[in-house]
């Protein structure tokens, strides 16, 4: 009888041992869920998965227009200028200083998304097509001097009403 009893108390110790096992393991899991779902739902909100999502998306239209070598761009493939100036005014967050501290998403200035977004924009007939181009070939030669200017076009062609940029950063 004894015997059962002891081996019924050892019972109850390991299953209580194992449910504060599963507990603490449960409770680190659900913690590091709502961590990693809070930043992922950071970088949806903000826009930065998008904008960097259109950067490859020119790339890859760039490509198939570049293959194609002739002088008619095809109708069928085309992007959104806005898509355009939300790339842009990302690029340009990482120069400015805005009034209110609010900057919503940067994308790095790299040679490389210049180059394409410069190839790209070349090929279509954006109304600001000019600007634009004048700008990607200031950021490709690293003169970031009127980039408090670009960062507010492009804010304002986004219908910016926060974050609008006061000065350089050093």
């Amino acid at each position: 009888m004894k015997l059962l009893l002891f081996k019924e108390v050892i019972y109850i110790k390991v299953l209580l041992k194992n449910r504060i096992f599963i507990t603490i393991l449960t409770t680190i899991s659900l913690i590091s869920i709502s961590i990693f779902s809070f930043f992922v739902y950071k970088q949806i909100d903000s826009g930065n998965l998008k904008a960097k999502s259109n950067i490859s998306e020119i790339k890859k239209l760039d490509k198939e227009l570049s293959k194609d070598n002739s002088d008619v761009v095809n109708e069928d493939i085309s992007y959104s200028i806005d898509d355009i100036y939300d790339i842009l005014h990302r690029m340009s967050n990482t120069k400015i200083i805005a009034a209110d501290n609010q900057v919503w998403g940067k994308i790095e200035i790299t040679n490389d998304y210049v180059l394409s977004l410069k190839s790209f924009i070349e090929k279509f007939d954006y109304t600001d097509k000019d600007y634009l181009l004048e700008v990607l070939n200031r950021w490709e030669n690293n003169d970031f001097s009127k980039a408090v200017e670009e960062h507010n076009y492009f804010w304002k062609k986004l219908g910016g009403t926060v974050g609008k940029a006061i000065s350089l950063k050093e």
